[in-house]
């Protein structure tokens, strides 16, 4: 099927490149760090088994996040900038196909960034509680919040025209959506922060795996942060679809 061709192409040149090689060993690098800090700090290493996976689940979405965004605005705007995109549509493969055939190759290498995550989850919280229910909370919640941003890159790139200008947008939306990992409890316990947290696919994540690992909560029962994470694929698959279709051939 020409989608799957398309996937697998996305797929190799972001993993076998250079380039893609060198993402997945930064973040093999972020996570090796972040497991240091925790051994080597004595304040760090009071920290419950269950804060520490809570704390490394948000941090593998947030870089997924980042790399599905980067990925999704080169896979448009940059191929345009590059001349290779108008060939691709003037082939009798939809948009729609185009599309879910680049999104595979992002699909494909988030399957690779929560396989390398796997461990370092089991390394610091393998004594501790929920880390079974942790790792499905992620593939559960952290995938469409990843994917999302993946069709937000797709879509800025084909709306701006230029890399630069989409990769600058998404990264101040995926700051401003990551912010709840930096923030203090007590600021998102605010009416602006818990209106915030309600309609922000980032907070619906980490409210789960809050929910899921420290609270020992069921995955089951986070039928409200799944709705927020699907609600935000849908809207972000809407918007790519919509910027392409304005791509002249």
């Amino acid at each position: 099927m020409p989608i799957l061709l398309i996937a697998g192409k996305e797929a190799g040149e972001l993993l076998l490149s250079v380039r893609g090689l060198a993402w997945l060993l930064v973040f093999s690098v972020v996570l090796s760090a972040f497991s240091l800090l925790l051994v080597s700090d004595t304040e760090l290493s009071l920290l419950d088994n269950a804060q520490v996976v809570y704390d490394m689940t948000g941090i593998a979405t947030a870089l997924g996040g980042l790399l599905a965004l980067i990925v999704g605005v080169d896979t448009i705007a940059g191929e345009r900038e590059r001349g290779s995109l108008v060939p691709l549509l003037l082939t009798t493969v939809s948009r729609d196909g185009i599309l879910l055939g680049k999104l595979g190759g992002i699909a494909v290498a988030w399957v690779v960034i929560y396989v390398l995550a796997a461990p370092y989850l089991w390394a610091v919280g393998s004594t501790g509680q929920n880390l079974s229910d942790g790792l499905l909370g992620l593939a559960l919640l952290g995938t469409p919040v990843v994917l999302g941003f993946g069709f937000l890159g797709m879509g800025l790139g084909a709306w701006l025209g230029t890399a630069r200008t989409g990769l600058l947008i998404g990264l101040i939306v995926l700051v401003l959506a990551a912010s709840p990992l930096l923030l203090g409890p007590s600021l998102r316990q605010t009416a602006v922060g818990r209106a915030f947290d309600a309609v922000n696919p980032f907070s619906a994540a980490i409210n789960a795996y809050d929910a899921v690992i420290i609270d020992s909560v069921s995955v089951a029962a986070q039928a409200t942060n799944l709705a927020v994470t699907a609600a935000w694929f849908a809207l972000a698959l809407w918007f790519a679809r919509a910027s392409f279709c304005r791509i002249a051939r």
